[in-house]
């Protein structure tokens, strides 16, 4: 029954081997209803499934990463299937600004979105994967601030220029996860 166990839900009094997230009833953002999936996704099992819609790329981000707690990015990779690749990887400390210029031997002077789109298309040629997901961590609410719609409209530029497939960006805020549409990023 929807509401028995919803992703992030339950007690505190949970233990962790009741704690198998059911994704049959998730819970979404508030106001709005619940969205039906079939099956059961947990930490263990979540790379099996695969990833048809942003509903289910949510989803799984909301039970990776569940919360924001400091500013930093967050790539992941979709593998050739339409599931999560390897490997997840969370970058803190990434510049203010994704328009300044930095000189690089390879690629001599080029603006740090270039050189962070470059480096994570080089990483996924590497890896195998099929696309990049983006996910921007800050701690706030949900409204997609400055900072964040600056790099997520330069990574969408960069990865447009140079042919990387960017799946989607997201925000991790202090409630979840929230899709950046086109209007966030403008």
């Amino acid at each position: 029954m929807c509401g028995d166990r919803a992703l992030r839900g339950g007690s505190s009094s949970t233990t962790e081997a009741e704690a198998e997230f059911r994704t049959d009833c998730v819970s979404g953002p508030p106001g709005r209803p619940p969205r039906r999936q079939a099956g059961v996704m947990n930490p263990e099992t979540l790379r099996e499934h695969t990833l048809e819609g942003d509903d289910d790329l949510r989803d799984v981000l909301e039970l990776l990463l569940q919360q924001a707690n400091q500013r930093q990015l967050w790539l992941l990779f979709i593998d050739g299937r339409g599931r999560i690749g390897e490997p997840l990887m969370p970058m803190a400390d990434y510049p203010e600004d994704p328009l300044e210029a930095v000189t690089t031997e390879d690629l001599g002077e080029v603006t740090h979105a270039h050189l962070l789109s470059q480096r994570i298309g080089m990483l996924r040629e590497l890896t195998g994967n099929a696309a990049v997901v983006l996910v921007w961590e800050r701690v706030g609410g949900e409204v997609v601030e400055d900072d964040v719609r600056v790099w997520a409209r330069a990574m969408k530029r960069q990865a447009a220029l140079l042919g990387i497939p960017l799946r989607a960006q997201f925000l991790l805020h202090d409630h979840g996860v929230r899709r950046l549409h086109a209007d966030d990023v403008v």
